[in-house]
């Protein structure tokens, strides 16, 4: 009789053990969950490192914060039904990974569209020298073909004066484009529209731009020239 209750008890023992492993089917589920959870993490880190954009940094180590949760489990301890539990909350870290991942590659996509604008423009090296018998106040390089404008090649609050030159100047020009103007101000604020010849007609460096003025006809014009070239 003693036998037989032995032997009911490790039955009984058995059975009680075998209840809390998890079956074959289960345990393969959660570690593909885990094993997809890796995966968008890797990606999401990955694109990461390809941005400039730091503000999504945070969020991330949130969600890796959770990753680290998720793969200190031992799932081969855990019951069926803990699994259970347990692949809702991965798909649901694997989701917000999704969506960080959207962002992640809306902001890769934006980034790389102004690095092929940048790509586009080159910068000349020049200076400028003021033969329009005004005084100054700021120059704009406006690029007819792109509609866009530069900002003001000589510093805010100050003055080129007549005959004056203006070094130092990095102006920039699209491969695009093929029409150019300047806008000129003097210090009584009256603006004036220059004239110049195609910018890309313009090699190397420390090239001479000689703004030109004449009264008579209210007009301007620029030409280039060597370094410090009359």
């Amino acid at each position: 009789m003693k036998k037989k209750l032995v032997i009911m008890g490790a039955i009984m023992m058995s059975l009680a053990l075998s209840g809390c492993r998890p079956s074959d089917e289960k345990l393969a589920a959660v570690e593909s969950a885990r094993d997809a959870l890796e995966t968008v993490r890797q990606e999401a880190e990955d694109t990461y490192l390809d941005v400039a954009d730091t503000s999504l940094r945070s969020e991330l180590d949130q969600l890796g914060v959770k990753v680290a949760e998720i793969e200190a489990i031992d799932f081969t301890k855990m019951s069926n039904k803990k699994i259970d539990a347990k692949i809702p909350e991965i798909n649901s870290i694997i989701q917000e990974y999704n969506v960080v991942q959207q962002k992640l590659t809306g902001i890769y996509t934006g980034e790389q569209e102004v690095i092929a604008e940048q790509a586009k423009n080159r910068l000349i090296d020049c200076y400028i020298i003021n033969k329009t018998g005004l005084k100054l106040s700021s120059i704009v390089l406006h690029d007819i073909t792109a509609d866009s404008y530069s900002e003001n090649l000589i510093s805010d609050g100050e003055i080129l004066a007549d005959g004056y030159t203006l070094m130092g100047i990095k102006l920039p020009v699209n491969a695009d484009s093929s029409e150019w103007e300047f806008i000129v101000t003097d210090d009584v604020f009256t603006q004036r529209f220059f004239t110049c010849e195609s910018l890309k007609d313009i090699s190397g460096n420390s090239v001479s731009l000689s703004f030109a003025y004449n009264v008579e006809t209210d007009s301007g014009t620029v030409s280039f020239g060597g370094y410090f070239s009359d």
